[in-house]
């Protein structure tokens, strides 16, 4: 009798190791089709940037808040998304928390002077006002900065303060004198603010010379009887 040369054993064995080794690729499949999906419905950072600044460029502020608040859930210090946010929180009246974003920002942006103006704006719309002059007065001083004077100007306004305000607005003259008319122009509502209509008539004739094209100073002008031209115009200077 010749000896049977098959295997001995149980002969479903290789049946059961097909069986398993379908049910590991599934579930590999499973698996894979799952990471994918997750991947698929968290939009990469850039992609949410650009669907808050669309909301936001649209006034829909609570909208394109929650698209940068996703950004910062993964990465809290991301500073454009800190700033957007912050500009959201001041739009909806929420100027504490658009202070916290604006300071944070400031952590990752030192010297950024937009970053900072608005953490001043939104330091002083929380109530905060001493910390807020401190911050545009400081960066006033050290830069020799025009524009931050005129921001502590208004601040002050706010504040029914004329002095400070006055004495902000001439430092803004004197460090640019010619180059822009919007310290004149603020020169002159506060002169307007206080009854001293000579004063206000002065500095508009003063922002003419420097800005002839602006129609805004043009129709003022006309407001005081003036006729706007080459013959209205004052030299500036405080």
């Amino acid at each position: 009798m010749i000896p049977s040369t098959r295997p001995t054993g149980n002969r479903s064995t290789p049946f059961a190791l097909m069986a398993l080794f379908l049910v590991i690729g599934l579930g590999g499949t499973i698996i894979g089709c799952e990471s994918v999906k997750k991947t698929l419905s968290t939009p990469p950072s850039v992609k949410l940037q650009q669907d808050g600044d669309h909301e936001f460029k649209w006034g829909r502020y609570e909208s394109a808040a929650a698209f940068y608040k996703r950004i910062l859930d993964r990465e809290p210090g991301n500073p454009k998304a800190l700033e957007m946010y912050g500009r959201c929180m001041l739009e909806l009246d929420r100027p504490a928390d658009a202070a916290d974003a604006f300071l944070t920002g400031t952590a990752h942006r030192p010297g950024d002077r937009s970053l900072l103006f608005l953490l001043a704006r939104a330091e002083f719309a929380s109530g905060d006002y001493d910390r807020s002059f401190q911050l545009v007065r400081t960066w006033a001083i050290d830069n020799d900065d025009s524009e931050a004077w005129l921001l502590l100007a208004s601040f002050a306004l706010e504040l029914d303060d004329p002095d400070n305000a006055r004495d902000a607005i001439e430092r803004a003259i004197e460090l640019d004198a010619t180059g822009s008319a919007a310290a004149y122009l603020a020169a002159a509502d506060l002169a307007e603010r206080l009854g001293d209509t000579d004063l206000a008539l002065r500095r508009l004739r003063q922002a003419y010379g420097i800005e002839v094209e602006n129609d805004e100073i043009a129709d003022r002008l006309r407001e005081y009887g003036e006729i706007p031209g080459p013959t209205v115009v004052l030299p500036p200077g405080v």
